[in-house]
């Protein structure tokens, strides 16, 4: 079994913070995307990593989170050489570090509304997001970490998406409003039960 699922339930696991601020405390301009910094500044990208190393994270996350088809197409480099990059570097910070901590692959939405609210097939976002998470396993990660979403049928996408092309652990965290209810109007109720039908091995809020 999974070392990640051997802890669940036994132990207080702490994931890392946020990664797109961080940078921009280190000179990221707006507008440019996070996941570039795996390729032009590298040393940022790991030093990140281990300072959450340093305060206790067990587990960090590749600097993934945008590095979907439709966020990154037409740049430099491709989805699996981004991704690639991203999770190197992570491991590279928990080699230094000397802890047994865990990479997890950040997967964020895709920026885009799925039909019918928008113009994204289902079936089109889990290609986007199984492209993602087949780069991800390729290069190694331990678990899988959906995050900061807001639409419950987005996230629906990604978690299939993880499920048919990995067997690596899947958490959810989905963000709400002050009403309690997602962008596209889904409860804290109606999310839970999708995600524990979808049978994810961790979910939660942010």
């Amino acid at each position: 079994m999974n070392e990640i699922l051997l802890q669940v339930g036994k132990k207080i696991l702490f994931f890392d913070g946020a990664f797109g601020t961080a940078l921009q405390s280190r000179g990221l301009p707006p507008g440019e995307p996070p996941e570039l910094w795996n390729i032009t500044h590298p040393e940022a990208v790991r030093s990140i990593h281990e300072e959450y190393l340093t305060a206790g994270a067990d587990i960090v996350s590749a600097n993934t989170f945008g590095a979907n088809r439709y966020k990154w197409n037409g740049r430099e480099c491709t989805v699996e050489e981004v991704v690639n990059r991203a999770v190197a570097l992570a491991q590279e910070a928990v080699k230094r570090s000397g802890r047994s901590a865990a990479v997890a692959l950040d997967v964020g939405s895709t920026g885009k509304l799925l039909e019918p609210m928008g113009d994204l097939a289902f079936e089109d976002a889990v290609q986007a997001f199984g492209e993602l998470v087949r780069a991800g396993v390729s290069a190694g990660v331990d678990c899988i970490l959906i995050e900061t979403m807001s639409d419950l049928y987005e996230t629906k996408a990604a978690i299939l998406a993880a499920k048919e092309n990995s067997s690596l652990p899947v958490f959810a965290s989905l963000t709400f409003d002050g009403e309690g209810r997602l962008l596209t109007g889904g409860s804290l109720e109606a999310a839970a039960a999708v995600l524990e039908g979808l049978r994810v091995d961790g979910m939660g809020l942010n």
